[in-house]
């Protein structure tokens, strides 16, 4: 999706299987056909297709006629309802009197749309508009096999309509949230269009790329936009206030962080390094890496643990929450004076917190205490801030630095981005709980 206004209120800048058999067109064979064409026809094939089914979702500021951001949907179902990415709408759905929503259809329709349901986790939403009706694209509920040719379509940075082509590759081993690899290009814009397989059923939607490679972009699977249209009966928009619709995506996201940050593993990992038992996997779900780290002294030597779950979620334009790492710096003095080496440790851990613009999240409120933990003292600051707009998400910010020993030091950093309070005080007490010192 192209990028757009933070906070208001300054804004920034095939067919049916119903439609074939009424034309008297063989289903079946249709579908060997487009399966069967050559590779240089199957794009346009497939964008011929779905071309009358897919639109260009746009979000306006006020009375604006030039729009703050854009994506794709397409219609599904009977053809009056389409899906999306929540983040395409998020912030009509977090500002419902500030923004409006628009759809561009393939032959210079224009209308308003309205959000009828919203998955914040699988990034998807169902909106419609009362007086349009499209070509439903049919869905493919199962994920398609590695190497299976695939093509997106979409309007990739507001250029027209647009189709690439690649290759699905099942889901990402590594995800928490479900998403399917695909090799074709996926751009800004393009976000909540079709993904299409060979048949051009829609396998998946459209969401996001990695910044800075190439060609490595992630489909969310159809098979999570049945439920969502189970609950797609009416106009979130004209129902609920502008608070109710920001407690119903904060709702979401606490009950996508209980079952994935606070998911409990069997039992609490840890890694001996140097004296010291760190925690590692203290949730189901976290990855961790050990590298010799690269020391901004030439006479200190710093070993780190980083510690990571690879997903978060989006609540509104720039806003991740859901998150969470972990680090732990090992620091070893080469022959530096006492003095010398703690003025490193103290630089390394007063490094910057987590920054967070103004609008969305309140100051950090900080707090600094000397602990005994299990076998050694500690110097732990635990800094918490508040989200503006969901009253019920924090972030958490807690660095420990053990004073056990003269010529080594421990720099420990836990940080939970946009969590429940309750949940993210339980994650930080298993955390200092699992460290340990044995001399």
């Amino acid at each position: 999706m192209v990028a757009f206004a933070e906070d208001p209120p300054a804004p920034t800048g095939l067919p049916a299987a119903g439609t074939a058999a009424a034309a008297g067109v063989d289903a079946a064979a249709v579908d060997a056909d487009v399966a069967n064409q050559e590779l240089s026809g199957d794009a346009k094939v497939r964008l011929d297709s779905a071309r009358d089914s897919v639109v260009q979702i746009r979000g306006f500021f006020d009375k604006s006629a030039s729009s703050a951001f854009h994506g794709s949907g397409f219609a599904v179902d009977d053809g009056r309802r389409i899906v999306t990415n929540y983040h395409v709408v998020a912030q009509a759905v977090l500002y419902p009197r500030q923004y409006r929503l628009e759809y561009l259809a393939s032959d210079g329709r224009t209308g308003p749309l309205h959000v009828l349901a919203i998955d914040v986790r699988n990034d998807l939403t169902v909106v419609a508009a009362e007086t349009l009706e499209l070509p439903p694209l049919r869905l493919r509920t199962e994920i398609p096999a590695q190497g299976e040719r695939a093509w997106s379509i979409g309007f990739p940075l507001n250029l027209g309509l647009a189709i690439t082509e690649g290759v699905a590759n099942g889901l990402v081993a590594s995800s928490v949230a479900q998403r399917i690899h695909y090799t074709g290009a996926i751009n800004g814009g393009m976000s909540g269009g079709p993904a299409l397989d060979t048949r051009g059923r829609v396998y998946g939607v459209n969401v996001s790329v990695v910044a800075g490679r190439q060609l490595v972009g992630f489909v969310v699977p159809a098979k999570h936009i049945p439920a969502l249209l189970a609950r797609a009966k009416e106009p979130l928009d004209l129902t609920l206030s502008a608070q109710q619709l920001r407690s119903r995506v904060t709702a979401q996201v606490l009950a996508y962080e209980a079952e994935v940050l606070e998911a409990p593993p069997d039992g609490i990992r840890t890694q001996a390094v140097r004296g010291y038992t760190l925690p590692t996997q203290i949730s189901r779900h976290v990855e961790c890496s050990t590298v010799d780290e690269r020391s901004p002294h030439a006479r200190v030597r710093v070993e780190t643990v980083s510690c990571w779950i690879p997903a978060s979620i989006t609540a509104q334009a720039g806003v991740s929450v859901a998150g969470f790492t972990m680090q732990h710096r090992i620091l070893q003095s080469m022959g530096l004076h006492p003095l010398q080496f703690e003025r490193q440790v103290n630089r390394i851990a007063e490094g910057p917190r987590r920054a967070g613009a103004p609008a969305h999240v309140a100051p950090f409120a900080c707090s600094d205490a000397l602990v005994s933990l299990d076998g050694f003292d500690a110097r732990i600051s635990t800094c918490v801030r508040q989200y503006r707009l969901f009253a019920g998400l924090y972030d958490f910010d807690v660095t420990v630095v053990g004073i056990e020993d003269r010529a080594q030091a421990l720099v420990s950093r836990l940080a939970l981005q946009g969590v429940g309070f309750e949940a993210g005080r339980r994650i930080m007490e298993r955390y200092l709980g699992a460290l340990q010192w044995t001399p």
